[in-house]
């Protein structure tokens, strides 16, 4: 059984200038450390990765590695959705495919709108954006800003007390440069829109939080040591610390 006290200790001690990389801005807006009455909802949105999707070695998905490091005074749901996009979370999306099925309803309305309100709602989206996996074409950074806007706002206007944006993760140095490109993109429309919109704070860089040792070889989804930092990552940002 792992150790997550002990674990959280070595991890704080290993990585003591973390702070510096696990979040958006130096300007950053932090989740504001929640006083737990009964018990604090914690909603988890994202595509497959959240999902608990890994490359090998694996071992726990980050969205329990966070809920274990959270603890009994919180809940947390992850409604992860395999191949999706910001297009499909968007309102903007319609009818949209996500983990090998049609839904008749947008992704949101199926899978985030009956899970709120909620106290903090994690996003983390734009690897299937910039590969354009399942999409006609890949997500143009114009586009990724509109759909993520339009998903933040539904997110307040159901009930989200706080929306927290995480950046994408990044992929292997062999990846098509115009990928890389639209991800740097979406990052800095991320860090953005965390540090300057009401109800929006910034979550873990992703982007520069993960390294090569986080993945096996090219695969987009990081291994079992990539989301246990993840987890840690997420859940220390949601506990303010």
């Amino acid at each position: 059984m792992i150790n997550y006290r002990l674990l959280i200790f070595l991890y704080s001690v290993i990585t003591i200038s973390i702070v510096s990389v696990i979040s958006c801005t130096h300007q950053k807006k932090m989740v504001t450390p929640v006083k737990i009455w009964g018990r604090t909802s914690i909603l988890m949105i994202g595509d497959s990765i959240t999902e608990g999707v890994q490359s090998n070695p694996s071992a726990e998905p980050y969205t329990a590695v966070a809920a274990k490091i959270l603890g009994k005074g919180f809940t947390v749901t992850q409604v992860g959705c395999g191949g999706a996009t910001t297009w499909d979370w968007s309102s903007l999306g319609g009818v949209t495919h996500c983990g090998g099925q049609f839904w008749d309803r947008n992704v949101y309305e199926a899978r985030a709108r009956p899970n709120l309100p909620a106290d903090v709602v994690t996003v983390m989206l734009g690897t299937n954006d910039a590969t354009g996996f399942f999409e006609p074409a890949p997500i143009s950074p114009n586009e990724y800003r509109d759909n993520l806007a339009n998903l933040v706002t539904n997110l307040l206007n159901d009930g989200a007390g706080q929306v927290m944006l995480m950046t994408p993760p990044p992929m292997c140095e062999s990846t098509n440069p115009d990928v890389v490109m639209r991800l740097e993109a979406y990052r800095t429309i991320v860090e953005a829109m965390c540090s300057t919109r009401k109800g929006v704070v910034c979550g873990p860089d992703v982007y520069t939080l993960l390294t090569e040792d986080d993945f096996q070889g090219c695969d987009p989804h990081p291994n079992g040591l990539g989301h246990l930092t993840l987890g840690i990552a997420v859940a220390m940002m949601i506990l303010g610390q």
